[in-house]
């Protein structure tokens, strides 16, 4: 019986982490952010990972409940506008979107991020020269754009 128990305990402790691993599909594509200064706009469904050294960031969720929603930590201050929305701003914050459809919007110096799934990326660098490096769908890491530049982000992404 003890074996038993102990199985159904694990099974019941997997069940979140097998649901938020079926959700990727084939079509997804990943983008991996390092030390970026500038804007960040990423409107996707998927999961997001970050944190930044200085900034604010907006986070818009729009589908209560087809994910974790934010969970942010380490902000100065933070306020929500409505029901959908989040902004918050301070040193050294993290944050964290796994599942669903949401918008973030980062503008801040020390930005590393990883993504996966399927939306639009807009990425904007400060224009000091060395405004980090990004990487999409595992491919080499290039430098961040000093104009704004949007594309898609899938599977088959460049």
């Amino acid at each position: 019986m003890r074996r038993f128990l102990t199985f159904a305990v694990l099974v019941a402790l997997a069940l979140p982490a097998a649901t938020a691993a079926r959700e990727r599909t084939p079509t997804d594509g990943t983008l991996s952010l390092r030390d970026v200064r500038g804007t960040i706009v990423i409107s996707a469904r998927g999961g997001v990972i970050g944190s930044f050294a200085q900034g604010r960031m907006t986070i818009v969720d729009p589908v209560d409940g087809d994910g974790t929603g934010p969970i942010i930590t380490g902000d100065d201050w933070s306020r929500d506008p409505n029901d959908i929305t989040t902004l918050c701003g301070g040193k050294k914050v993290r944050f964290r979107l796994i599942g669903g459809a949401f918008k973030v919007r980062i503008k801040g110096w020390g930005i590393n991020l990883s993504l996966v799934g399927k939306g639009t990326v807009t990425l904007n660098g400060a224009g000091t020269g060395e405004d980090g490096t990004f990487s999409v769908n595992g491919g080499d890491y290039v430098a961040i754009p000093d104009t704004p530049v949007t594309f898609p982000l899938s599977a088959t992404s460049q």
